[in-house]
């Protein structure tokens, strides 16, 4: 099968869209193409660093040569402009796609898969074609997205695509259940049950250690971090991850430490050494429609999970700590560190459970599975 597909810039950061293509492309066509945009610039300088960067990129001859990673699979940098909803953008974007991708679409089918609702205007459709909407996120809540540019291409993605994955229920709820299914997030299962050193920037601490790793962002909840640091000054937490959030009240205690990103194959050298994985997210409309990668990788980990009350955990609610208040997390993280040896095992053996029926290659050939039924009909 050969694939279109529009995601975020590829090896940016390890999203779903990646692990499963990275899956797919052992045995298919991938054409990738780096982020189109789903908010229109504004003047500030970060915004007119990165539209002079597109312009820049229409007359670098490097940029027409696609960056090869893996053998099978091809990455883009299309130079298209931001301003989705301008008709004079429209054309132009349309026309670079045209431009880059006159040899690929020939009579061959192509599955256009789209995580950018924004990207659905560029190519034209034909009949043995597919269209599929992968939908990761609730766009109306997402932070660092315009809404109001986005819904119209969605609303018209979401009535011309052929299938639509969703990672969540409550986006499962949005979609017409006739051509919609779940494709929750996955695991790369063998990274996060491996034996593994211990991240050196962990190492020398001292005490129990309450971990977590992702964009340290406005969706974590800094009160319960805080408080937890606070009243708890004898536990280690560690938080592995850009910052983009206001921490400076938080990273005031002797016993927080931050850990700038690390490489993904890194992750499982700091969450399979700490004692407590959390999850510790705010209560709001990005959250309630997500489905955590880290989730699947600290269930593959075994260690215990404390997490804050949200859809994507309920559903694992026996295996994880589930709190619905401030005092109840750090509870829970109390009653976590207390468990013996042999509850540790018990959990972690059914963590582990869960996780391997997640595996990215299990999602692969499902999507695989899912394409042959269309593509025949069925």
């Amino acid at each position: 099968m050969k694939f279109i597909v529009f995601g975020e810039d590829w090896a940016s950061h390890p999203s779903s869209t990646q692990h499963l293509f990275s899956e797919l492309a052992k045995n298919h066509e991938i054409h990738w193409i780096n982020s189109i945009g789903m908010r229109k610039p504004r003047f500030k300088r970060n915004d007119l660093e990165r539209v002079w960067s597109k312009f820049k990129q229409l007359f670098s001859q490097s940029n027409h040569t696609a960056i090869k990673t893996p053998s099978t699979m091809q990455v883009y940098k299309l130079p298209v402009l931001p301003w989705h909803d301008n008709t004079l953008v429209k054309r132009y974007n349309s026309w670079i796609f045209s431009r880059y991708f006159k040899g690929i679409q020939n009579n061959e089918p192509i599955i256009y898969w789209l995580s950018v609702p924004t990207a659905q205007y560029l190519f034209t459709k034909k009949a043995h074609d597919k269209l599929i909407y992968y939908c990761g996120d609730d766009f109306n809540a997402l932070a660092g997205v315009d809404a109001h540019l986005v819904a119209p291409f969605e609303k018209s993605l979401i009535n011309k695509a052929d299938l639509i994955y969703v990672i969540s229920q409550f986006l499962m709820n949005k979609m017409p259940h006739y051509k919609t299914k779940m494709l929750s997030h996955g695991v790369s299962y063998d990274l996060f049950t491996s034996h593994t050193d211990i991240a050196l920037e962990i190492n020398a601490l001292n005490g129990p250690i309450v971990g977590f790793y992702g964009s340290i962002n406005a969706w974590l909840d800094m009160t319960l971090l805080t408080a937890l640091a606070a009243q708890r000054p004898h536990y280690q937490l560690v938080l592995v991850g850009d910052i983009v959030a206001c921490t400076s009240q938080l990273l005031q205690f002797k016993n927080v430490t931050h850990v700038p990103a690390v490489e993904h194959q890194r992750l499982v050298t700091f969450s399979a050494h700490w004692d407590v994985s959390i999850l510790p997210f705010v209560n709001n409309a990005q959250i309630r429609a997500c489905d955590p990668l880290k989730l699947k990788e600290y269930l593959a980990v075994g260690t215990p999970i404390v997490a804050t009350q949200f859809p994507a955990v309920m559903r694992y609610e026996s295996e994880i700590y589930i709190a619905k208040t401030q005092a109840e997390f750090i509870s829970k993280v109390d009653e976590v560190l207390s468990l013996d040896k042999t509850q540790l095992n018990t959990l972690k053996l059914a963590q582990r459970h869960i996780a391997q029926d997640h595996s990215w290659q299990s999602k692969a050939l499902a999507v695989e599975h899912d394409i042959s039924t269309l593509n025949h009909g069925l």
